[in-house]
């Protein structure tokens, strides 16, 4: 009976799985954009609506689609990169962030077509899939005499999140994978093998 019981109960439940983590990271991207502008929007009008910062955010997205096509639209997006150049703090994150989104999904790298790649990570014999970023830093390489890569490990099933590790360029495996497909893989946590 209990062996029927959790037979049952198994089955059920790893049908359940995919939806779960789906709703799971939905939410995450929801939870975190919303709070990004909920807040905000919550001091201007006094109510918290929830949704409502997503909404923006989508809404702000069309609307600077729309303005980059446009020679006074992409002149604006350039004076205000400018301005957040030069403000202390907030430019090295707003340059480490666009040069992230330029080369995992802009296709504007430096290093050559081939991103997507395989290391040993946390340790010899445990592969971990990654995203080769750039080269690495010009002082180790000298020091070191050899050349490094900077590899982007993203976390399972938020790759947003992740680390950054450096690694001796002649130990990456690079795959032909894409980065759609690399995604899809770590998303998945490996369910979905290409």
């Amino acid at each position: 009976m209990l062996k029927k019981f959790s037979k049952v109960f198994f089955a059920g439940f790893f049908t359940l799985l995919p939806i779960i983590i789906t709703l799971w990271v939905i939410n995450f991207i929801f939870t975190f954009t919303d709070g990004v502008l909920g807040g905000y929007i919550k001091q201007f009008t006094g109510y918290s609506i929830p949704g409502v910062g997503i909404i923006v955010i989508i809404l702000l997205s069309l609307f600077i689609g729309l303005l980059s096509n446009y020679f006074l639209g992409k002149e604006l997006i350039y004076v205000s990169e400018e301005i957040l150049n030069k403000m202390p703090v907030v430019n090295t994150i707003y340059s480490s962030a666009k040069k992230m989104n330029e080369v995992l999904f802009m296709h504007k790298e430096k290093i050559g077509p081939k991103r997507v790649c395989a290391v040993e990570y946390p340790r010899k014999g445990i592969w971990s899939i990654g995203f080769a970023t750039s080269e690495g830093p010009t002082d180790l390489t000298k020091k070191k005499r050899m050349k490094f890569t900077c590899v982007f490990i993203p976390n399972t099933p938020a790759p947003a999140t992740g680390f950054t590790i450096i690694v001796p360029t002649k130990d990456i495996i690079f795959l032909k994978m894409t980065v759609e497909e690399a995604f899809q893989l770590i998303i998945s946590g490996g369910a979905i093998v290409i």
